[in-house]
Parts: C-alpha cells; sequence; structure tokens
C-alpha cells in the first residue's frame, strides 16, 4: 500500500486465512491430479468458447500476466471479444477458443493491454463513466470501498480507453457507478445501463457489450437482463465460471448469459490452467443459458427506452462526469 492507503502489489489484496489456506491445498492437490492423469490437457484441448477476466495486472504481476497468455496459447486460439460472442450465439466453434477482459477500469489494466499487444491479443475493459478520469484520490478512495469492496487503485481516464481502443481493444460498459443490481429498483437499474451506454457512446463513439458488477446471479435479475438487450447491447457476462460448448442450432443474443472464468498474474499458473479445466470438465451445452425463472422476461422484446431520464444519483462526492 502506498501513504495513502492505495494498493500497488499484488500482496494488497491477498487474502490470509485458514479457509483460504485450505482451499489453495485443494486446488494444488486436485491439480496435480489431473495433470498427472492427462485430464488436464485432455479438458484444455476440447472446443469450445471460454471467457477469462481479471480486474488487475499490476508490476509484480506482469511476469504471470504473461506467462499464463503465453501458456494458453499453445493450444488455445485467442479471438476479440466481439468475435468470441458471435461464436457462442452462433454455437459452431471448431477449435479451443478463449478471450480476455477485464472488470472495473483499474489504470494498471493499461499495462496489460500492451503485454496483450505483443502476444497479438486483444480484450474488452469494461469499465464504469463514473469514475473514468476521476483525479480526486478522496474520490476513487471512496468509491473503491463502498462500490467496489476491495483497496483502492488509480483507474483509467477517457485518453487511456481511446487509446486502447486505437489499438484494437473493445470497451465495455459495468454499468454508470458499480451499483449491486440486485439491490437496486428496476428503474434505477435501467438508469444504469442506459446512462452508462450513453456515456460511453457520446465519449468513444460505441459500447456493445455489458458486464454486470460482481457478476453472480444475486446481484442482477430478470428484469435488468432484459432491459440491456432492449437498450441494444449485443452481449451481457456474468462471473459465473463456466465456458461455452458447441451447439448444433444458434441461439438469439437475449438467450445467453456469458459465463467467464476469474484468473490472476499473481496465481500460480497451474491454478490458472486448473480452472479453465475445471470449468471444461464440468460444462454442458446449455451452459450458456440463464436462470430458468428469468427466461419468460428476457424474452420479452420491448422498444427500446427512449423517453428521458434523471440523471443517476451517485452518492460519491466530487463525481461530475
Amino acid at each position: 500500500m502506498d501513504s495513502e492507503g492505495f494498493a500497488t502489489h499484488s500482496q494488497d489484496l491477498q487474502i490470509v486465512s485458514f479457509r483460504e489456506t485450505v482451499r489453495r491445498y485443494v486446488i494444488e492437490a486436485d491439480s496435480w491430479r489431473l495433470r498427472r492423469s492427462g485430464e488436464l490437457a485432455e479438458s484444455l484441448a476440447k472446443p469450445r468458447v471460454h471467457f477469462i477476466y481479471l480486474h488487475h495486472v499490476f508490476d509484480d504481476e506482469i511476469a504471470g500476466f504473461r506467462a499464463m497468455l503465453a501458456e494458453i496459447q499453445r493450444s488455445h486460439t485467442f479471438v476479440p471479444y466481439s468475435e468470441a460472442v458471435e461464436l457462442v450465439y452462433a454455437g459452431t466453434v471448431a477449435r479451443p477458443t478463449v478471450c480476455l477482459s477485464f472488470d472495473d477500469g483499474l489504470l494498471s489494466t493499461l499495462k496489460a493491454s500492451r503485454v496483450m499487444d505483443e502476444l497479438g491479443i486483444s480484450g474488452c475493459f469494461f469499465v464504469c463513466p463514473a469514475i473514468v478520469g476521476e483525479k480526486k484520490r478522496s474520490v476513487v478512495k471512496r468509491f473503491a470501498l463502498t462500490r467496489l469492496g476491495y483497496p483502492p487503485m488509480e483507474v483509467l481516464d477517457w485518453s487511456q480507453c481511446e487509446d486502447m481502443m486505437r489499438r484494437g481493444h473493445e470497451i465495455g460498459s459495468h454499468t454508470y457507478s458499480h451499483p449491486n443490481m440486485g439491490d437496486v429498483s428496476i428503474e434505477q437499474a435501467i438508469d444504469e445501463l442506459q446512462y452508462s451506454k450513453e456515456h460511453l457512446v457520446r465519449r468513444l463513439g460505441k459500447v456493445e457489450h455489458f458486464a454486470w458488477p460482481s457478476g453472480r446471479w444475486a446481484n442482477f435479475g430478470a428484469q435488468a437482463a432484459k432491459a440491456a438487450f432492449d437498450l441494444g447491447y449485443r452481449s451481457v457476462s456474468s462471473a459465473v465460471r463456466g465456458c461455452h460448448m458447441p451447439r448444433a442450432t444458434p441461439v438469439l443474443a437475449r438467450q445467453v448469459c456469458l459465463r467467464r472464468d476469474h484468473v490472476m498474474g499473481s496465481w500460480p499458473l497451474h491454478h490458472n490452467m486448473y480452472f479453465l479445466a475445471r470449468s471444461v470438465r464440468r460444462a454442458a451445452v446449455h451452459d450458456y443459458e440463464w436462470p430458468r425463472s428469468w427466461v419468460p422476461t428476457i424474452l420479452r422484446e420491448s422498444a427500446r427506452r427512449t423517453t428521458d431520464h434523471a440523471r443517476i444519483d451517485v452518492p460519491i462526492a466530487g463525481v461530475t462526469h
């Protein structure tokens, strides 16, 4: 941590607990078993679309991040985010295919994007317009502690987002101000989706993809998912672990909730590969689906919302974008 409590190294975010120690021991043992039996390599060789995501890549994580990408490239093809989305919708993936994304719009991902450039990999960076370009550290700190739930880190600005787009990366929406979308009213949820999209289009020219904050089912809902598609987002991503296997028939965009596997540059390489293999081993053809009770609402298309909406009341002093 620096003198103002901003995280600057991966160890600043590490959790030290008995539960975490046991968890790592279990992962290590199961990873060793899969590697020794050949099941890990067998799983990773299966055709599919696999979305992986990170939040940060600190300087002390760069080497691990680079090694992870290089290792994945040995047996997989990286494709741009939009291409991966279309492959999932079509269902016709013929080889192990991966794409990369980042949540929250943290500054450390700018260096990650340059490592990706060196390896010929493009990704999607999901940002919250409310905090992009914020220079007041007190505001960033409050945003991190009240919205992100982890120690503060420097954030991207608009010129850096533009630079990444010029280099072939994509910028996606992560809501306007990173609320728990499962706790807000549907009116607030729609405002978060719409205001974020409008702001990103105005500043960057376009936005096609959305990933909801925290990414679990409890952090979202059927009406919010429907609203995202009604507002013109091409895809909606979760943080639910999993991957997308080939299918015999295509599906509509709003039928699909994208799964993403979380990885980290500070984790041992074989742990990251283990998580990918585990998702493949657990995968089923129907794993693209939304929770069954949500489906009727999501599939009920409606006209896009065109009425004026109130500016979102973000309870963070100093956010005036």
